[in-house]
């Protein structure tokens, strides 16, 4: 019997201006980024996948000098921001890669974080 260990891996997809301005969705994209999560889930290796309203409906705490501050979003660095999360549990950091890779064949120009998550 062969014991495969598995890890797991969160994939932080990027925002971008149209979806931090509240736009919905190119049609296109969001049907071939369907179809990926679709082979994840036959693939049995998506745990979860959830998309992310704009930063304006969020909030950011932080703490200058020390003391909790609760600011309101919209913010202002699109490009460090987060659209969708989607947590697969794979055998290696290259399979997760490969899994991120099928998401920017999707939606060319993603940005997309692989990060492992801690046991």
């Amino acid at each position: 019997m062969v014991y495969r260990r598995f890890m797991r891996y969160m994939l932080l997809h990027k925002t971008n201006d149209k979806l931090e301005a509240g736009l919905p969705p190119d049609p296109d994209i969001l049907a071939r980024a369907d179809a990926v999560l679709e082979e994840m889930r036959q693939a049995g290796v998506l745990l979860t996948a959830e998309g992310l309203m704009p930063s304006a409906r969020g909030a950011r705490i932080a703490f200058p000098n020390g003391a909790p501050r609760v600011i309101d979003g919209p913010f202002t660095e699109t490009k460090e921001l987060v659209a969708g999360v989607s947590i697969i549990r794979v055998t290696s950091k290259d399979e997760a890669v490969r899994w991120a890779l099928r998401f920017a064949e999707a939606d060319p120009g993603t940005e997309i974080d692989i990060f492992e998550i801690a046991d």
